[in-house]
């Protein structure tokens, strides 16, 4: 059930799709009925001018699309070894960028509605993708040993470092 990168090294999740399907129906079902019907805190969404939404929803689509495709680059580019590790540009600083564009996505359309119930949701999702990464990095540790762990020690999971 579980597969492989095509470029890079280890092994993804054996439920990865399912989780990342499943957090797409999760988080716009979410959205969708506190947005449109539920509409938990319409004041507060109410008292900030569609406009900056607008502005913060499209800087943070930009900032999630920017994640992906520069780490979609590093890890599936031809030029690299198929069992080497990919820990320059974007993954100097966070070790699962590709990961983390898919919440910060979803963040996107929170800013948009100001859905409290969608920020449960992100959090929901989070300890999912976690849980997935934790599992992942596992392999990683197998496959590439103490490279991988002076990485970990080096580049932090989800929340980059303000100093390098």
């Amino acid at each position: 059930m579980s597969s492989q990168h095509q470029h890079g090294v280890g092994i993804e999740h054996p439920y990865s799709h399912q989780i990342m399907i499943g957090s797409l129906v999760f988080f716009f079902l979410t959205w969708g009925l506190d947005t449109f019907y539920i509409q938990l805190f319409v004041e507060l969404r109410n008292s900030v001018p569609l406009l900056l939404r607008i502005l913060l929803f499209l800087m943070t689509v930009i900032i999630s699309f920017l994640m992906m495709k520069k780490s979609e680059s590093l890890i599936f580019s031809t030029q690299n070894e198929p069992k080497s590790l990919v820990s320059g540009g974007i993954y100097g600083f966070i070790r699962h960028p590709l990961y983390l564009s898919i919440p910060v996505l979803y963040l996107a359309f929170v800013l948009l509605s100001f859905s409290i119930l969608s920020i449960l949701s992100i959090l929901v999702i989070f300890y999912f993708f976690n849980r997935m990464v934790v599992f992942e990095e596992n392999e990683l540790i197998k496959i590439l040993g103490d490279e991988y762990l002076q990485y970990m020690s080096n580049v932090p999971r989800w929340i980059p470092r303000l100093k390098r």
